[in-house]
């Protein structure tokens, strides 16, 4: 049941994507950004803690926001062509 849950939360994200008028702009809660990169948000919570994840805002004290690009930018960032270069 949780992957029908986690395809319709892709499936919204996606809408919310095609339909932004600036996608890379685009603010996404942890949810959504759980949804889009796929990653559990206990894991995005690690990476806000230690700085290794991707931009994040805080406008207010329990509230994080990602925006698309700066997921996007991050993504790219990993790109690697051995296994040697990740260490």
């Amino acid at each position: 049941m949780g992957t029908i849950k986690t395809d319709q939360a892709r499936e919204a994200l996606q809408h919310r994507i095609t339909e932004a008028i600036d996608p890379n702009n685009l603010r996404l809660t942890v949810s959504e950004a759980s949804a889009y990169i796929p990653m559990p948000k206990g894991q995005l919570a690690q990476l806000r803690y230690t700085g290794k994840g991707p931009r994040f805002m805080k406008p207010t004290a329990r509230t994080v926001l990602y925006r698309k690009g700066d997921i996007d930018e991050w993504l790219n960032a990993s790109v690697r062509t051995s296994t040697v270069e990740a260490a």
